[in-house]
């Protein structure tokens, strides 16, 4: 039996001992607790990351035994026993979910001390989405077809392409982010017609995106002068016609002259395809006239072969002329005078 005076002594080395601890030793503590899951929402089969951390009422990290607790949406209780923070406080387990896995809500408890942290998630069927930048194009142009998958997450999306609903082709294999978005870009196909393309993952197929190929029809342009040879500042007209389904295109004429530079114009086309323009050089010289269309969503460019209009010198005025035999009259009377000139010296 201890004596009260025994007694009395082992509280005051208690005591003593209690007062030289280092401060991080408490005999009593009330823990806080934070808990969360990796993502929102999982698909039957995967693995749930539970994690969190453990500190105590002043906020420093706490290794301390943690007990999980996850309630279905079917209020079945799954104990997923304790498990233990390290020295930083953070604590990690998993949870694998059946492949016959409820589908909706559930509620994950962590505890620690009897102090409580809560965290949900879902359980979803996987679905995917499939959208293109574009419902029409031309052939081997590029076409961006993106979506999402659901729940998000990491995952292989399979794409596939069909013609006219029929013989559904893999055309890509791709991955999405973290988010669950993809993006694939792909060669539009080079034959015209109908197509779907539609993604699909673990069983999940998304609703077919269209897009329709065009193949543009091709056209023709020509033109033709109304002289081929001309004289510097004279106008020379020019007709044109271009076959194609387009009505009232517009149609770039160019003039090239023989320095190279060039004189363009813009004329509007007829409901028939029937252009017409003038022109008149100012150089002499052998020019080039082209003429041009663009095209539209429905026919091809057209271009026309080069005309060539010889461009003469301006002919002389009569003014000209008329100086020109006043001169020829001079030269004509001096030369008459001095033949007489030497007539008359041979008679002397």
């Amino acid at each position: 039996m201890v004596s009260l005076h025994s007694k009395w002594i082992l509280a005051v080395i208690a005591s003593f001992a209690i007062a030289c601890a280092p401060v991080t030793f408490v005999l009593c503590t009330q823990y806080s607790i934070e808990v969360r899951t990796d993502r929102d929402a999982y698909v039957a089969g995967e693995f749930v990351e539970i994690s969190g951390f453990v500190k105590d009422t002043v906020n420093r990290s706490v290794s301390a035994f943690v007990e999980i607790t996850v309630l279905t949406p079917d209020n079945v209780s799954i104990n997923l026993g304790f498990t233990h923070s390290d020295s930083k406080g953070y604590f990690l387990t998993l949870l694998a979910l059946q492949p016959n896995a409820s589908l909706g809500e559930y509620l994950v408890m962590a505890t620690v001390d009897e102090s409580p942290a809560f965290a949900t998630f879902k359980v979803s069927q996987n679905s995917i989405t499939c959208l293109l930048n574009s419902s029409f194009t031309y052939p081997v142009m590029p076409i961006l077809v993106y979506g999402q998958a659901y729940p998000a997450r990491l995952v292989e999306v399979l794409l596939e392409l069909s013609k006219d609903g029929k013989d559904w082709q893999t055309i890509a294999r791709t991955n999405s982010n973290s988010s669950g978005f993809y993006s694939f870009a792909m060669a539009a196909p080079k034959e015209a017609g109908n197509y779907s393309i539609r993604a699909t993952l673990d069983g999940a197929c998304s609703s077919p995106a269209s897009l329709r190929v065009f193949v543009k029809e091709p056209t023709t342009i020509s033109i033709s002068l109304s002289s081929l040879t001309t004289t510097v500042g004279k106008s020379v007209q020019l007709l044109g016609i271009l076959s194609s389904t387009c009505r009232n295109a517009t149609i770039l004429i160019q003039y090239r002259s023989p320095e190279g530079g060039s004189v363009n114009h813009t004329v509007l086309a007829s409901p028939e395809g029937e252009f017409k323009d003038s022109f008149r050089p100012e150089k002499e010289g052998t020019w080039k006239v082209s003429a041009s269309w663009p095209g539209d969503t429905f026919n091809e460019h057209a271009e026309c072969m080069e005309v060539e209009l010889i461009v003469e010198p301006e002919p002389p005025t009569k003014l000209f002329l008329a100086l020109v035999a006043v001169e020829d009259a001079a030269v004509l009377a001096l030369l008459a005078r001095q033949l007489r000139i030497k007539r008359m010296e041979k008679v002397h």
